[in-house]
């Protein structure tokens, strides 16, 4: 009788705790950490659906996460992934989360279903395509979902549509800042018995489809996800309005750029910037968001506008534009409305939605709310298309469209601005021409980098060379070469700290050739950085230059994180046969030392390092306080670092993040190494760390 009383008490005990978890996730804002839906689309089993599945496009300079449940980028809190990152590999993300609404009327009502509310669930997985795979681009994804059963939401009146998405991504440097998405909606009926699988054919009455842009411009991944910094200026627009009428507007379209004092600024210092902008034709199919001014909220480096988010070294820390521009619809659609929406506004119905992007067939402009200035919120932009008539059963539609980042890191703006509206005319080329561009016959192979390090004949260490073939010569397009170097990454922006090391161009004041060297691989020249040290990180990469005239694009780079130019390296001494020149850097070691990680976060945890080197590679490194407290213990080879794209560590090598065993930072103070080799022994030494 007890053992049945503890089972009943337990039992309650579960159902209470369920119930605090509903509640919770009931009274939670729209903006959450969604990643259980994997775990909840695991445990269902109607009919077709599937796991959840994601995958990654990280070739060019957008890193983008794409998924098989209708939505867009990452809308995680914390581990987030890349998401519209750009440059890719900084952790710098510039969308939250894009998504789609399919509404229509079905017998008079309106009905909608939307990504954000869960209304779409997986029918296949994502499938990646590389290589002599991929059909259209360097790299396809492949996958389907449908709305015709929706277990992650509830009172749910589904459309009966099944989406097809296709995704395109390239790595050249002028096709590398978008992602085309290619999405076919299918009217395939609605499930009458409850089996998962659609049985029952369904005209649908006026069918729109919306693009949702939740931008939160832009966010690193140790950012507060709601910080007044990241979301709660993201102005959006497109620029499919403009209204003589305002008292704003003068003689462009354009004008609403005046409102920012920030761009106001670059039209009052460089006034053909704005003459530029003004030939840009109004466009109904694009819209773009970026981080303007948050009045509220002063930059980092005390000015008070904070557009683009500028550091306290005055770097820009979120210059780019992100936005889309429908390229192509199958069959043609009309631009039904642009509208505007923020995180107190949004619809929670679909009558409201209904209301909000449909009731009103027009355009929004740059919202005021009664302010001097575009007012900050956190915005969401929504652009409409509507299909004629009637959608009927078993007929198709397909919207193509490209989601990127245009940015010119320096300036932003103005100048980011038309940079995205450049992509989008590239991407739109592409797409006009049915994808026949072939990026490999309009421009060169990326060069074939390798990094080693440089010793004398004595062992001593004299740099790193920079090795790379010359197999993009054999091109029409190629102009030259151009060695990069970055000794770190920016911790206000995540972007690496890119300088020039050389430029190898014939018809410009750059030297011709590069130095040559004669090797049994595939290298051609070589040239030697003798300004790295040991422990630093460095990162390479040669890119060569290209002219391109048709497409007119003009000149233009190879990519600089092309996984065959890209090299990461962190200079550290061979192993030794001798436990004699052991060292350990920095002694003491300093809490501000540069070579502390710039950007800690979930995906990159270490902040601290000590290195031990001129170790022999059977090493092991015991460490304890001058008590004979025992602190922790490391091997050659072992790194202290963690995250994509780091060097390896090397044989003569170990590294310690400072954490003791017991996962607590180690203490200031004096400490004793043992440093022990079945081969040659041990040697005991000191060092100091300071905070």
């Amino acid at each position: 009788m007890l053992r049945n009383k503890i089972k009943y008490l337990i039992l309650v005990l579960i159902a209470i705790v369920l119930l605090g978890l509903v509640l919770v996730a009931a009274d939670a804002p729209e903006k959450r950490n969604l990643q259980n839906e994997k775990q909840l689309f695991k445990t269902v089993d109607d009919g077709p659906i599937v796991e959840t599945d994601v995958a990654w496009h990280k070739i060019g300079m957008l890193w983008q996460r794409v998924t098989n449940y209708a939505k867009m980028g990452d809308d995680a809190y914390t581990n987030r992934t890349p998401s519209c990152d750009w440059p890719g590999g900084s952790g710098n993300s510039y969308l939250y989360r894009g998504s789609m609404w399919m509404t229509a009327k079905i017998d008079g009502k309106v009905c909608s279903s939307q990504s954000e509310s869960n209304e779409f669930a997986p029918i296949d997985s994502i499938h990646v395509f590389t290589g002599d795979d991929a059909v259209v681009s360097e790299e396809d994804t492949y996958t389907k979902y449908y709305d015709v059963k929706a277990p992650l939401s509830s009172g749910h009146t589904p459309l009966g549509v099944e989406v097809t998405e296709k995704t395109y991504a390239w790595s050249a440097g002028f096709v590398d800042d978008f992602i085309i998405y290619e999405i076919s909606i299918k009217n395939v009926g609605i499930d009458t018995d409850d089996d998962g699988y659609p049985d029952t054919d369904r005209d649908l009455e006026d069918f729109y489809f919306t693009y949702r842009l939740d931008g939160d411009v832009s966010k690193l991944a140790d950012w507060g996800a709601e910080g007044s910094f990241v979301c709660w200026d993201d102005h959006v627009l497109a620029n499919g309005f403009y209204d003589p009428s305002a008292s704003w507007w003068d003689s462009s379209p354009w004008d609403w750029v005046k409102l920012f004092p920030f761009m106001n600024s670059q039209i009052e210092r460089d006034s053909t910037i704005f003459e530029t902008l003004k030939t840009v034709p109004y466009d109904s199919s694009m819209m773009f968001m970026w981080d303007g001014d948050n009045t509220g909220y002063d930059a980092d480096n005390g000015q008070p506008d904070d557009f683009a988010n500028p550091a306290a070294d005055g770097t820009l820390q979120t210059p780019g534009f992100l936005g889309l521009r429908v390229l192509k619809t199958e069959p043609q659609l009309t631009y039904h409305s642009y509208k505007t929406c923020h995180y107190y506004n949004d619809p929670e119905t679909d009558v409201g939605s209904w209301d909000l992007v449909i009731a009103n067939p027009s355009y929004d402009a740059i919202e005021f709310a009664g302010q001097p200035i575009p007012y900050a919120y956190d915005y969401r932009g929504l652009l409409t298309l509507g299909a004629p008539g009637t959608f009927k059963a078993g007929d198709s539609l397909k919207i193509t469209f490209a989601l990127g980042v245009g940015c010119n890191p320096d300036s932003g703006g103005i100048y980011s601005l038309l940079e995205f509206i450049n992509i989008m005319d590239v991407a739109q080329y592409i797409v006009d021409n049915d994808y026949s561009m072939d990026v490999s016959a309009l421009m060169a192979p990326a060069p074939v980098v390798e990094v080693v390090e440089s010793y004398d004949a004595n062992n001593n260490f004299q740099g790193v060379k920079i090795n790379w073939d010359n197999a993009s010569e054999q091109h029409s397009s190629f102009k030259g070469y151009r060695v990069w170097k970055s000794a770190g990454k920016n911790a206000s922006t995540g972007d690496f700290n890119w300088e020039v090391l050389d430029t190898y161009y014939p018809d410009s004041s750059g030297s011709w050739p590069p130095p040559s060297i004669s090797k049994s691989n595939a290298s051609a020249y070589s040239i030697t950085d003798n300004d790295v040290k040991f422990g630093f990180f460095y990162y390479y990469s040669v890119q060569a230059i290209c002219e391109i005239t048709d497409p007119p694009i003009g000149l233009t780079e190879t990519n600089r994180m092309d996984a065959s130019s890209y090299v990461p390296i962190t200079p550290t001494a061979q192993a030794n046969n001798t436990l004699d020149n052991v060292k350990v850097v920095p002694n003491p070691y300093i809490g501000s030392a540069n070579w502390n990680n710039p950007m800690p976060s979930d995906g990159n945890p270490w902040e601290h390092r000590i290195i031990f080197f001129n170790l022999p590679s059977d090493a092991t490194i015991s460490i304890f306080t001058l008590d004979g407290d025992f602190v922790n213990k490391i091997t050659v080879g072992e790194g202290a670092w963690v995250g994509d794209g780091l060097p390896e560590s090397s044989e003569g090598v170990a590294e310690w993040n400072l954490i003791t065993r017991n996962d607590q930072e180690a203490a200031p103070g004096i400490y004793m190494y043992v440093v022990k080799s079945p081969s040659l022994g041990s040697k005991v030494g000191k060092f100091v760390i300071i905070r």
